[in-house]
């Protein structure tokens, strides 16, 4: 077998693969282009914490809710209390002749701040 060889007599590089530069800036963009979603990533994981207090919440307020409507009109009235991390507060406030407004408050810390949800119903004598 003739082997081709140059003037100084090394056998030519392979051409076949990759060289070093090439892949340093394959590297360069796949970092630029995974850097937002590890961040969007971060923060989809946020949402989703808040998400799930606000939901535990709304369902702290509507089982006051069914809490105060269940005592029938005339016997609900104003309470409070805590569920977990949640504190929350009924009023009752008779807002016309035979028509009682029932408001729920459920608040809680998240990082430092307070956050409050509040739904509101009426109920009547009949």
């Amino acid at each position: 077998m003739i082997r081709q060889t140059h003037n100084n007599g090394i056998s030519p590089r392979p051409t076949a693969g990759f060289s070093l530069v090439e892949l340093m800036v394959v590297l360069v963009i796949l970092a630029i282009g995974l850097l937002p979603l590890a961040l969007i990533q971060t923060r989809a994981q946020q949402d989703v914490f808040e998400s799930g207090q606000y939901t535990e919440a709304l369902q702290v307020a509507q089982l006051q809710m069914e809490s105060a409507k269940s005592l029938g009109f005339g016997n609900a009235a104003t309470d409070s209390g805590t569920v977990d991390v949640y504190a929350w507060r009924a009023n009752v406030d008779n807002v016309s002749f035979g028509l009682d407004q029932i408001v729920i408050t459920v608040a809680w810390n998240e990082k430092g701040r307070t956050r409050r949800i509040q739904i509101m119903d009426r109920m009547s004598f009949r």
